[in-house]
């Protein structure tokens, strides 16, 4: 009897913890639409500075790259779940994944996420740039420009 006792003084510790940590991780469903978005805009804007100079674009494509391989093993998976209808086994596995990756840091989801941040801010950088010369996305002279 004395183990059940002093079990409630094990289990709200971790408890506590498990709240605390708890929404800590990615959202890696946003993570994926924000990357969608992002790489839409990037498009538009490195047409724009390709017309002007193609030097412009290099901090971007690198950037690009390192989210690209960073975010490798997501797109991988998330592709295969694309070309086969998955097994429920699998779907069970795949949605537990997702609220475990959700719930607590993933090394290889928070390392997309932060490169997916750089990609972003690059992105960011270069819009300011192409802004600094007048040109707008789609290489023609911004209003006022």
């Amino acid at each position: 009897m004395r183990l059940l006792r002093s079990s409630p003084r094990l289990v709200t510790p971790v408890v506590a913890l498990c709240l605390a940590v708890a929404g800590c991780g990615t959202d890696i469903h946003w993570l994926l639409k924000r990357d969608s978005a992002l790489v839409t805009k990037a498009d538009e804007i490195a047409t724009a500075a390709e017309a002007s100079d193609p030097e412009l674009t290099k901090e971007m494509y690198d950037a690009e790259d390192a989210k690209r391989e960073a975010c490798e093993k997501i797109y991988k998976s998330i592709s295969e779940q694309m070309t086969h209808k998955p097994s429920y086994g699998e779907e069970l596995e795949s949605d537990l994944g997702l609220f475990v990756a959700y719930m607590v840091p993933i090394d290889e989801v928070e390392r997309c996420a932060k490169a997916l941040d750089r990609y972003q801010a690059a992105v960011d950088h270069l819009q300011e740039r192409m802004k600094g010369q007048g040109t707008a996305p789609g290489g023609t002279k911004a209003p006022g420009g």
